[in-house]
């Protein structure tokens, strides 16, 4: 594969594109036969967010490129090591944008709305707002929670529960604040390892409490045979990512650094399998 080709595989994240998946959400909560009546529309909406998360870190890459620069662990991206030049990444962020308009044009303007809310909440966030305690993280909650919304009714005959919108947005903030956590752990800063773990520990409970009213209802209506699993499996998931994020700092993506456990996949599947099959 040449060189060029491979730079820019790693500037548009493969391994990040995970959170596409919160698009099925809604269809995963509602069990095997909302996902065999609405994959064809849900696919299209998930090439969407996926072109819309490439170039959000295409745009994030140049501008943070100068910092990037003087920083050890971020030396391997493609602009910063000069692999790409910043001319090329605009050019693809052009070629992305395109794509992306173009794709929008199949679905209802709901979704173009919600993809324009995420690009500018990005755009924020890559020009500064991820300096900021808490709010970096709030950022990326709520493009998880658009995300959800474009899985939902009226994108899709899926109704979105108020449960599931907590369930998605607490998971999402604890999960980033498990990385902040992760990425710091050698810097022996007492507030913000309290803030992170704190922030950490009232998403995570939030999740977990809106887990279990989504199990409870499936269970009284029957569509759940045995709703006390999918909350002890995610539970099992959250506390490896939480011993994860106190493992060695090293220059790896969140996917890997979270979900690179046997024991982590292994709770990820067996929650998704009770869901999906009742």
């Amino acid at each position: 594969m040449p060189q060029r080709l491979r730079a820019l595989l790693r500037l548009l994240r493969p391994t990040q594109h995970y959170k596409a998946g919160i698009i099925w959400l809604p269809a995963f909560f509602h069990g095997l036969g909302a996902f065999r009546t609405q994959a064809p529309d849900l696919v299209g909406i998930t090439l969407v967010w996926i072109l819309a998360a490439s170039l959000v870190y295409v745009l994030n890459d140049v501008a943070d490129l100068e910092s990037d620069r003087h920083r050890s662990d971020r030396l391997h991206r493609p602009l910063a090591s000069g692999a790409l030049s910043r001319g090329h990444a605009l050019a693809y962020a052009g070629f992305l944008a395109l794509l992306l308009a173009l794709a929008l044009t199949r679905f209802p303007g709901r979704l173009a709305l919600l993809v324009g809310i995420y690009l500018l909440l990005n755009l924020g966030y890559s020009l500064g707002l991820k300096r900021h305690l808490g709010l970096q993280q709030a950022i990326i909650a709520l493009g998880f929670w658009l995300r959800l919304q474009s899985g939902a009714d009226p994108m899709v005959s899926i109704p979105l529960t108020p449960w599931a919108s907590l369930f998605t947005l607490g998971l999402a903030y604890y999960l980033n604040c498990m990385k902040g956590l992760h990425r710091r752990t050698h810097e022996a800063h007492r507030p913000f390892r309290f803030a992170m773990g704190l922030g950490a520990g009232l998403a995570g409970s939030l999740a977990l409490a809106a887990l279990v009213a989504i199990c409870l209802r499936r269970g009284l209506d029957g569509s759940l045979r045995l709703p006390e699993l999918p909350p002890l499996f995610c539970l099992v998931g959250m506390h490896r990512v939480a011993f994860q994020s106190w493992s060695p700092v090293k220059a790896r993506e969140q996917s890997s650094a979270f979900f690179g456990d046997w024991v982590t996949l292994g709770a990820m599947a067996l929650f998704a399998l009770v869901f999906i099959w009742g």
